[in-house]
C-alpha cells in the first residue's frame, strides 16, 4: 500500500544524460537500461489520483531534458495532461536548456549545480522566466567557501538554495558539518520523499 499522506509526486524519465556524474545514483539502478513507452492511461490515473497535491515534478533517470528535441511529443502530451488537471510542473535538471516558451510553462526549475561559477550565466537567464531552486550535492570536495558562493548568488537572483546528501559514497562528513554551520540552509537528507512514476510504468515510494 502506497503512502496517502506523501506531499509530493514525481515522474521519472529515462531519456539519457550527458553529464556522466561520478556520483550518479541512476548508474547501476535496476531500471538504468529500461525505458518502456509511457502508458498514458496509467500515468493519467496516477496524476488524477494525486491532483489534490496541485503539483508534479519531472526528473530522471538520466536528465529529464536530455535530447529534448527527440521528446517534444512526450512533453506536449505531458503538459496537456497536467494542465488539464490544473497541476503545476517542476523540472529537475542540470541541462542548460534555453527555450523561453518551455520555461514559461514551468512552475519551477530545480537545477543541479556542482560549481556556481560555471552556472551563473545560465541561471541569470532562467531567473528572468521562472522560479529556481539551485541544489548542490555535498561531496568531500565541498567547502564552506563553496557554500558561501552559492549563498551570495542566491541573494543576487532571489532563488532557493538546497544542499543534498551524497548517496553511496563518503563525503568526509561535510554534509553534517554544513548543516551545523549553516542551520538556515534548506537540506535534503538521503531518503524518499515522493511517490514515483517510474520509466517502466510502475508506481513506487522507493526510488532505489
Amino acid at each position: 500500500m502506497l503512502r496517502t499522506t506523501c506531499p509530493n509526486i514525481s515522474v521519472i524519465t529515462n531519456f539519457g544524460c550527458r553529464s556522466k556524474c561520478w556520483y550518479c545514483i541512476w548508474k547501476g539502478h535496476r531500471l538504468e537500461n529500461v525505458s518502456k513507452p509511457t502508458d498514458w492511461d496509467k500515468l493519467y490515473d496516477f496524476l488524477y489520483a494525486n491532483k489534490d497535491k496541485g503539483k508534479v515534478s519531472v526528473s530522471g533517470g538520466g536528465d529529464s531534458l536530455y535530447k529534448y528535441d527527440e521528446h517534444i511529443d512526450w512533453w506536449k502530451r505531458f503538459f496537456d495532461m497536467a494542465g488539464g488537471l490544473n497541476m503545476l510542473v517542476d523540472i529537475h535538471t542540470r541541462e542548460k536548456f534555453v527555450n523561453d516558451f518551455f520555461w514559461r510553462k514551468i512552475n519551477r526549475c530545480v537545477f543541479s549545480s556542482d560549481n556556481i561559477e560555471d552556472d551563473k550565466h545560465y541561471l541569470r537567464y532562467l531567473a528572468e522566466i521562472t522560479k529556481i531552486r539551485v541544489t548542490h550535492l555535498v561531496t568531500a570536495k565541498t567547502t564552506f567557501e563553496i557554500i558561501d558562493s552559492y549563498l551570495r548568488f542566491q541573494k543576487e537572483i532571489d532563488c532557493q538554495f538546497t544542499i543534498k546528501e551524497l548517496v553511496g559514497y563518503d563525503d568526509g562528513n561535510m554534509y553534517q558539518k554544513i548543516k551545523t554551520k549553516y542551520p538556515g540552509i534548506f537540506h535534503l537528507d538521503s531518503g524518499d520523499y515522493n511517490i514515483y512514476y517510474m520509466p517502466d510504468n510502475s508506481i513506487t515510494e522507493s526510488f532505489l
